[in-house]
């Protein structure tokens, strides 16, 4: 079946195209969408054991049928076995036999934390098929519990009855990021307490996030519906808020960039799972850990600008005035092999290398009797200085000579008649 054909059968709430464009989605291929605010997206976070799967069971039961509901849970696991959603797969696989209630258990994949960028597109996937409401449950610790603002436009935070030391513990993480706090399992006598502690956090957390909607903290019991019809009414007009104030846009944008961020870290996991190669240059001291990590993350893939070089009569002068600006001047280095003596200035992304002539005879000194002080050549870094002349070569660009060592490691130069009057360094660091 074709993409457009499941987008199309999706926008109709097909729960198998649903499915389909998902498993997609976690093998790598998002489909493109033009992804309009709809849908209302819950995150539903807390602690282990505080009955999240229960009240998005119960919650999912009490909406209108005529409304959509997609519920994705994170396990820990695989999607198959474990995590505390699945604990509950009897009973919601009642609801999955209703038409308008998709259910989908998205595996961590081994990312940290458990949101991973399959996540965010089943969340983009869902809204384009017209999902009224999305109920992301989290894992219930880690760092999940945190990213999950950057994608629900509402958080629900489950408190089960507590000490007010153990709220206290939960305040680092979990109490600063919830629009929505409900104590659970409130049927527990102890919930009264929790309740009180909690109201007295929240004031100080309206303070702080400092918007229109106020943090409400609301009692549940998501095994026997204490509370649901009054919670969902909470979330929906939440929901109306954010419409009224038009911020919806802001959870789509953080939205994407979190996606562009999870998607990155997991080409790096996996990276890093096929780097045995580099791992064993490491260990056997062949390669340094950050030279490593910077060829892992092909930042050696493309030539960088390392250096401009510039030809003077007096580098002591020179770089007193470059010090006089305040800017980091090494000191002086000759290089016997170039005829020169060497400076550097350092700036944030690159450097000025100064250069005096050691004699009359040099290349330097030439250069400045026919033309005067100032820009010599361009510098630039690459990885493997060999294959970069061969590339060199084969485009029919003429190199000056066989690579000698320079102030920073092995050079050569590519002859300014090839490159319209640039003398082009190629540097590779030792």
């Amino acid at each position: 079946m074709k993409i457009e054909e499941l987008l199309e059968r999706a926008r109709n709430w097909d729960k198998l195209a649903i499915a389909k464009l998902i498993t997609m989605a976690e093998e790598g291929v998002e489909p493109q969408l033009d992804v309009r605010r709809r849908s209302h997206v819950i995150g539903i976070t807390g602690p282990p054991g505080s009955g999240k799967s229960t009240l998005i069971y119960t919650m999912a039961r009490k909406i209108p049928q005529d409304k959509r509901v997609a519920i994705l849970t994170i396990d820990p696991s695989s999607p198959f076995t474990g995590g505390s959603f699945m604990g509950n797969r009897i009973r919601m696989q009642e609801l999955t036999s209703k038409p308008n209630i998709y259910i989908r258990s998205m595996a961590t994949r081994g990312i940290r934390g458990g949101l991973n960028y399959a996540t965010i597109a089943a969340i983009n996937i869902l809204e384009y098929a017209g999902a009224d409401y999305i109920f992301l449950e989290t894992v219930g610790a880690g760092q999940s519990d945190t990213d999950v603002k950057y994608v629900a436009d509402t958080i629900l935070v489950l408190v089960p009855p507590l000490s007010g030391d153990e709220i206290q513990a939960l305040k680092s993480g979990l109490m600063e990021i919830g629009d929505i706090y409900v104590v659970s399992k409130s049927d527990n006598p102890a919930s009264e307490s929790t309740y009180r502690d909690l109201m007295a956090m929240v004031d100080m957390v309206r303070e702080i996030k400092g918007e229109t909607w106020r943090p409400t903290v609301l009692k549940v019991s998501g095994l026997y519906g204490y509370g649901v019809d009054e919670l969902l009414k909470v979330i929906d007009d939440r929901f109306g808020e954010l419409m009224k104030n038009g911020r919806l846009d802001n959870t789509l944008r953080s939205r994407r960039t979190l996606e562009m961020r999870l998607y990155a870290y997991d080409l790096l996991e996996k990276s890093l799972n096929e780097a045995k190669d580099l791992e064993s240059k490491v260990i056997n001291g062949e390669l340094s850990p950050r030279d490593a990590a910077r060829r892992l993350l092909n930042y050696y893939d493309k030539p960088r600008l390392d250096h401009v070089a510039v030809a003077i009569k007096n580098i002591d002068e020179a770089a007193r005035k470059f010090r006089e600006l305040g800017l980091r001047v090494s000191d002086p280095i000759v290089v016997e092999e170039q005829g020169v003596k060497v400076v550097m200035v350092m700036l944030s992304n690159t450097k000025i290398e100064l250069l005096e002539p050691l004699g009359p005879e040099t290349t330097v000194a030439k250069f400045i009797e026919k033309r005067g002080e100032g820009i010599h050549h361009i510098a630039i870094e690459v990885d493997d200085i060999n294959k970069f002349i061969n590339i060199a070569k084969n485009a029919g660009l003429t190199i000056t000579g066989e690579p000698s060592r320079g102030a920073e490691g092995i050079v050569t130069f590519i002859h300014p008649k090839n490159l319209h009057g640039i003398l082009l360094e190629l540097v590779q660091h030792e």
